[in-house]
């Protein structure tokens, strides 16, 4: 139960950007290190963070405990997933409150953002290669971009029209 703490205690301490940037960190120490999910259970975790409410981080360390070592696991995954955040933004409301606005602070943050991107980017790329197989997938990945992108369709709307649209696809396909 420690090791799980100290694990996403770790993950957590190191990752700026919330959930999405976590990803990387999340399958070098959860998957290549501790082989403690494939990357099939990441992806399906990923979905499932995604579709419940509250954080993707939270929701990810939760799921991946209580796989891991149940109910306790889960606990103790969460709490170390959160505590490092806790600790950051107990610091910065005590003594950086106006830090904000110092040039120098503000420069640091573009940095941060453009990094953080660059995480994001690399998580997409490499679990999309595990998702997009077969036109049905692309053609739903490109379906959803431009529907995101220049329709500002929403993402919930997308997630149930193509998870019921999914289901029917699969089943029509079966019985042929």
């Amino acid at each position: 139960m420690f090791e799980l703490f100290f694990t996403f205690f770790k993950i957590g301490m190191f990752t700026f950007g919330g959930g999405y940037a976590m990803i990387p960190l999340i399958e070098k120490e959860i998957m290549s290190n501790k082989n403690w999910i494939d990357k099939d259970e990441l992806l399906e975790i990923i979905s499932i963070s995604q579709m419940t409410p509250g954080p993707i981080a939270i929701n990810a360390a939760t799921f991946i405990g209580k796989k891991k070592l149940g109910f306790l696991g889960s606990i103790s995954a969460t709490l170390g997933v959160i505590t490092p955040s806790l600790i950051v933004i107990t610091i910065i409301s005590a003594f950086f409150s106006q830090s904000f606005l110092n040039p120098v602070m503000q420069k640091l943050f573009i940095g941060l953002r453009a990094g953080i991107a660059a995480l994001i980017l690399s998580s997409v790329l490499k679990l999309s290669k595990n998702i997009l197989k077969d036109f049905f997938s692309y053609s739903i990945f490109f379906i959803s971009l431009i529907g995101l992108i220049f329709f500002n369709i929403s993402p919930i709307f997308l997630i149930l029209f193509f998870g019921i649209g999914s289901i029917i696809f699969f089943s029509f396909k079966e019985e042929r």
